[in-house]
C-alpha cells in the first residue's frame, strides 16, 4: 500500500479521488511505491525520479509539464488542477513527494496490477490517443542554422540544400525572425516576396510550418489597436498588462476571450492562405504570461490553462500540422510534442542524456509522438561561446533521435567534413525505411510508441532503473551510447529472444561490454519480427560502423546570436 497522508493525516490511497484542502501538503513516501516517473521537463532530469532531486515551488507550465506521478507499485497520482504547485521529490534526500497549492484540488489516484494497467486508465482519462501524425521524414527548422539572420535567400538556399543532399525532409519549419515584429505576424522586409518563397519550398517538395507566439510586442503596429479592443490580456489599472519575454516587452493575446481568439486565428489563416502548412508554437509557459494579479483575464484559465488554449487555437487550423515545446494536460490534442531546447553537450543536466530521460517521462504521461529538440541540440544560441558539438556528439545525438518517433535538424548536418555528413544522412534515411513500421505501431496504440525498457515486461526489476535505452513500439529495441569515447555498454534485454539488428546475431539476458562503435548504436529486433529486420538491413549496411573518432571536431560554423554571416548563408 502507498504510503499517503494529507496534512499529516493518513489517507486511503486505494479510492479514486482525494479532496487536498487550500495550503494542505500532500506526503508520498517514495520507498512505498518503488521506482518513479512522470512529472515532465526538469532541467536536471533524473529517471527514474528517486535517483535524483526535483525542488520547484511555483510548478506551472514550463516546456512539457504534467502534475502526474506514477510508480511501479501500480499507482498514479494525478494533481487534477491547473493552478500554481509547489512540488518537492526528494529534496534534500528525504525521500518524499509533497505537493501542496494554495487553491483546493483534487488528487486522483489510479491503480492497478502492474504500472502499465494503471498508466493506460490514466491516459484513457486524458483522451489520449490522438490520431498520429505522419512519420518517416526528417524535419528542417532554420533556428541554429541562421539564428535571428533570416532573409528569403537563406531559407531557400537552406531548402536547396536540403534537397540537393538527399535529405528524406518534407517539413521545412521558418523560426524566429520572420516577422516584421513580434506579434504583426506578418513577413518583415527581408522576405521580399513571402507568397513566391512559399510556392518555391511547394515546388521543392516541402511543407512549410512557421514559427508562433501568443506574444505582441510593444512596437509592433499590432499592439494599440489589440490593446484598446482588450484582445491583450488587460491590466486592472488600464491598458495591456504588460510582461518581459526573451523578445522584449509584450502584451499577450487574451484566447479566452472569443474576439482575441478570432483575431489570432484570422492571423493564421491568412498565413494558411499565402502558402504556409502548419505552425511551430512557442510561449505558453505560465512565465511568459502577465502577473495574474495585475491582470484581468476574460475568462482565468488558471495559472497553467493558457498553453492548452494555445494549443487548441493552433490545432483547430493546422491539426496535425503544428509542433510544440510547451503543454499541460494537452494528451489529447493533435500536436506533435517537442522537447524544449536542449544543450549541446552529453548530460543530464539538459544535454543528450536529458534528452533520453525526458523522452521516456514523457511519453509515459501520454506524450509519446516525441520529437527532441534540434540535433545536435541548440548548439551556441543560448551562449555564442559554448563549444561547438564535436563530430562524435553529432553522430551519437543523431543516432539516438533516429529511433524516436520524430527527428529535426537545424544545425546543417553538412557543416560537418563530409564523412560525418554521410553518416548523419545515412541515419536520416533508416529513420525515413522505419516509416511503415511506425506508422503501423502508432495506428491505434494502446502504449506509448516510445516507451521504457520495462513497459512490456512490469515484472522483470531489472529494467525499471534503465535510464539510456527504450523500446520504439514492441519489437525494436533501442541502446544509445551517451558518454564520450566510449565503445562498448552493458545491455540489459527484456525476456524473450532479440536479434542483433547490425549482425543478425541472437542475444538474450544481460549483455556486459556489449560492441557500440560510433557511428554503431547497438540495435534489437524482437525475435520473429522479419519484415522490421528486412527494413533495417539495408538502410544499416550504407552506415559505416566505428568510421569518427572521439575528439575531433570538423565544423567551424558558428552559431551564436551575435555573428554575421554572408547573403547566401
Amino acid at each position: 500500500m502507498l504510503s499517503l497522508t494529507i496534512a499529516g493525516v493518513p489517507a486511503d490511497s486505494s479510492v479514486a479521488a482525494l479532496a487536498v484542502p487550500a495550503g494542505a501538503e500532500v506526503h508520498v513516501v517514495l520507498a512505498s511505491g518503488g521506482h518513479w516517473f512522470g512529472h515532465g521537463f526538469s532541467h536536471v532530469q533524473p529517471y527514474p525520479l528517486e535517483t535524483g532531486s526535483i525542488v520547484n515551488p511555483r510548478f506551472a507550465v514550463n516546456n512539457i509539464q504534467c502534475p502526474i506521478w506514477m510508480c511501479s507499485a501500480g499507482y498514479v497520482l494525478f494533481a487534477d488542477t491547473t493552478t500554481l504547485l509547489d512540488v518537492r521529490l526528494n529534496a534534500d534526500g528525504d525521500g518524499l513527494l509533497a505537493i501542496r497549492a494554495e487553491e483546493p484540488f483534487t488528487l486522483r489516484l489510479f491503480h492497478a496490477a502492474t504500472l502499465p494497467e494503471a498508466q493506460r486508465a490514466l491516459v484513457s482519462t486524458l483522451g489520449w490517443p490522438p490520431p498520429a501524425p505522419p512519420l518517416g521524414d526528417a524535419l528542417f527548422c532554420t533556428w541554429t542554422q541562421y539564428p535571428r539572420t533570416l532573409t528569403q535567400a537563406r531559407v531557400l538556399d537552406f531548402a536547396r540544400q536540403i534537397r540537393a543532399r538527399g535529405y528524406p525532409a518534407t517539413t521545412l519549419i521558418i523560426d524566429d525572425r520572420w516577422e516584421s515584429a513580434f506579434g504583426e505576424l506578418t513577413f518583415s522586409a527581408d522576405f521580399p516576396d513571402p507568397a513566391a518563397l512559399l510556392r518555391a519550398l511547394r515546388a521543392l517538395d516541402f511543407d512549410t510550418w512557421l514559427w508562433v507566439t501568443p506574444f505582441v510586442n510593444e512596437e509592433a503596429a499590432t499592439f494599440a489597436d489589440l490593446e484598446r479592443r482588450q484582445l491583450l490580456v488587460p491590466a486592472k489599472d488600464g491598458g495591456a498588462a504588460r510582461f518581459t519575454w526573451w523578445g522584449g516587452t509584450a502584451g499577450l493575446v487574451d484566447l479566452t476571450n472569443p474576439a482575441g481568439r478570432a483575431w489570432f486565428t484570422d492571423r493564421l489563416r491568412a498565413l494558411q492562405a499565402l502558402g504556409a502548412a502548419g505552425f511551430k508554437v512557442d510561449g505558453g509557459d505560465f512565465k511568459y504570461q502577465p502577473d495574474p494579479d495585475g491582470a484581468m483575464w476574460h475568462a482565468w484559465q488558471g495559472h497553467s490553462g493558457y498553453s492548452d488554449a494555445l494549443l487548441a487555437t493552433v490545432e483547430a487550423v493546422a491539426p496535425g500540422r503544428c509542433e510544440t515545446r510547451t503543454a499541460w494536460l494537452s494528451q489529447r490534442r493533435q500536436v506533435l510534442w517537442r522537447e524544449g531546447g536542449k544543450d549541446s553537450h552529453w548530460g543530464l543536466d539538459n544535454g543528450l542524456r536529458a534528452m533520453i530521460t525526458l523522452a521516456l517521462h514523457l511519453g509515459l504521461l501520454g506524450y509519446d509522438i516525441v520529437m527532441p529538440d534540434m540535433i545536435p541540440g541548440r548548439v551556441q544560441t543560448l551562449a555564442s561561446d559554448f563549444p561547438l558539438p564535436s563530430d562524435e556528439l553529432m553522430v551519437r545525438w543523431t543516432e539516438a533521435t533516429t529511433f524516436f518517433p520524430l527527428m529535426q535538424f537545424s544545425y546543417a548536418p553538412w557543416n560537418y567534413a563530409p564523412a560525418t555528413e554521410a553518416v548523419v544522412r545515412a541515419y536520416a534515411q533508416l529513420h525515413k525505411a522505419l516509416e511503415p513500421y511506425l506508422t503501423a505501431e502508432a495506428a491505434g496504440r494502446t502504449a506509448p510508441l516510445l516507451r521504457p525498457l520495462w513497459y512490456d515486461a512490469p515484472d522483470d526489476p531489472r529494467l525499471y532503473p534503465v535510464a539510456d535505452a527504450w523500446l520504439l513500439g514492441r519489437d525494436l529495441l533501442v541502446a544509445p551510447v551517451t558518454t564520450p569515447g566510449a565503445e562498448t555498454r552493458d545491455i540489459p534485454l527484456p525476456p524473450g529472444a532479440w536479434i542483433d539488428a547490425w549482425t543478425g546475431a541472437p542475444v538474450s539476458g544481460d549483455l556486459t561490454a556489449y560492441p557500440a562503435p560510433c557511428p554503431g548504436i547497438p540495435l534489437f529486433v524482437r525475435a520473429g519480427r522479419e519484415e522490421l529486420r528486412a527494413l533495417l538491413t539495408p538502410a544499416l549496411a550504407a552506415i559505416p560502423r566505428g568510421t569518427v573518432p572521439g575528439g575531433v571536431t570538423t565544423t567551424t560554423y558558428r552559431a551564436g546570436l551575435d555573428r554575421e554571416i554572408s547573403v547566401t548563408g
